[in-house]
């Protein structure tokens, strides 16, 4: 073999080489972090987040211990990260924080599990509870160990996104 073939096969193993690395470093994401998604579907997730929590709210009425504790239901907004000013108005049922496509809430943030926490009415109050999830949730500067009643302007951290309920 003339020197210039070897020359070209070097290149030719060096570039293979990188490519594998690459292909490596492309399933360690998407194992860590989830599949990419298009942000044509993120926006017409947004959009039906915003249009099924109204939804929610007609499908009846709270029972009669919640009925006076719930009569103007709170919004969440988000205050901080992708979605900053997004709000949700919240019903008296359960929302579900997270990436996956079945979450009340689907939130845009790398940091934040498919199913991250929840949010639901108990006992006339709000409480949040993380539904084990990688990186924590925080109320405050808390880490949640237990489900926790929150107040409205209390700031709730997901990942990056941060979130509060307001009156």
């Amino acid at each position: 073999m003339s020197e210039f073939t070897v020359t070209v096969l070097r290149f030719a193993l060096f570039a293979l080489l990188w490519l594998f690395v690459f292909l490596i470093a492309a399933v360690l994401r998407q194992d860590l972090f989830g599949p990419r998604v298009a942000r044509s579907r993120r926006d017409r997730r947004r959009g039906r987040a915003a249009s099924e929590a109204p939804a929610a709210a007609a499908h009846g009425s709270p029972p009669p211990d919640q009925q006076s504790a719930f009569s103007s239901s709170p919004t969440l907004v988000v205050t901080s990260g992708r979605q900053n000013g997004f709000s949700l108005l919240m019903s008296a049922g359960q929302l579900t924080i997270g990436r996956a496509d079945d979450c009340g809430f689907v939130i845009e943030d790398d940091f934040a599990s498919s199913h991250h926490a929840r949010i639901y009415p108990q006992a006339g109050a709000w409480v949040v509870e993380d539904a084990g999830s990688t990186n924590g949730t925080y109320v405050g500067s808390a880490r949640l160990t237990q489900p926790t009643r929150i107040e409205p302007g209390m700031p709730i951290t997901i990942g990056h996104t941060t979130m509060e309920l307001r009156a």
